[in-house]
């Protein structure tokens, strides 16, 4: 197919546009977005309809989410799963991923970003510019990896948590689903869920009810 379709027209979804741009498979890149017709024209790219719209191009086109906000992106994700809507995942031509790693459907990994052997990402993680992915971690759905994120090998990070800009994790410890690590931290041992963790070292900070979850 040449047309995809991204969920989204923030900031997250432009720079995923941009990314789909430089790989160079798509004739057509549209968004779908409730601000339509406000923003109609807005971007390089036009916002073509709201989001309830995408049932229109389930049979000619590709599909992925660009909600940086983790529960929003996992509801639309599977929205569009139960609709066998085409979900891509997006690599950007200066990233580099091993042919020994997985990267699962709906996934955006972006410029100067690493993926190591034996590492799986798995569906609708955010790869985040200049991140790097150690040898045989495991990114569980839902993930975002902040700008400038380093994480060791062996790391699993539960899903639907959040490592902030320019956070550090240590080596073959387990992230617990929906932590949350504040920019420039430093994750040298394991995490409890629902948890904002922050400093270097850093330490539990505070619980986050599950509603609040990114």
């Amino acid at each position: 197919m040449s047309t995809l379709i991204i969920i989204g027209a923030g900031g997250h979804g432009r720079v995923v546009a941009d990314c789909a741009q430089q790989i160079n498979t798509y004739q057509e890149i549209y968004f779908l977005d409730d601000s339509f017709p406000e923003r109609k024209n807005n971007s390089i790219w036009d916002i073509i309809g709201k989001i309830d719209k995408y049932t229109r191009y389930l049979d000619n086109a590709d599909f992925i989410v660009a909600f940086g906000n983790n529960k929003l992106r996992q509801q639309m994700l599977n929205t569009l799963i139960n609709a066998n809507a085409k979900i891509v995942s997006l690599i950007h031509p200066r990233a580099y991923v091993s042919p020994h790693s997985t990267i699962e459907a709906g996934v955006v990994v972006f410029a100067q970003s690493v993926i190591n052997i034996g590492s799986t990402i798995k569906t609708g993680c955010i790869i985040n510019t200049g991140a790097t992915i150690d040898h045989d971690c495991t990114i569980e759905a839902m993930v975002h990896i902040s700008p400038g994120v380093n994480i060791a090998g062996g790391v699993i990070v539960g899903e639907r948590s959040w490592i902030g800009i320019g956070a550090s994790v240590i080596e073959s410890i387990t992230l617990a689903p929906n932590t949350q690590v504040a920019a420039g931290s430093s994750i040298i041992k394991a995490t409890q869920k629902n948890s904002l963790y922050a400093g270097v070292p850093a330490v539990f900070k505070k619980s986050i009810p599950s509603k609040n979850n990114l």
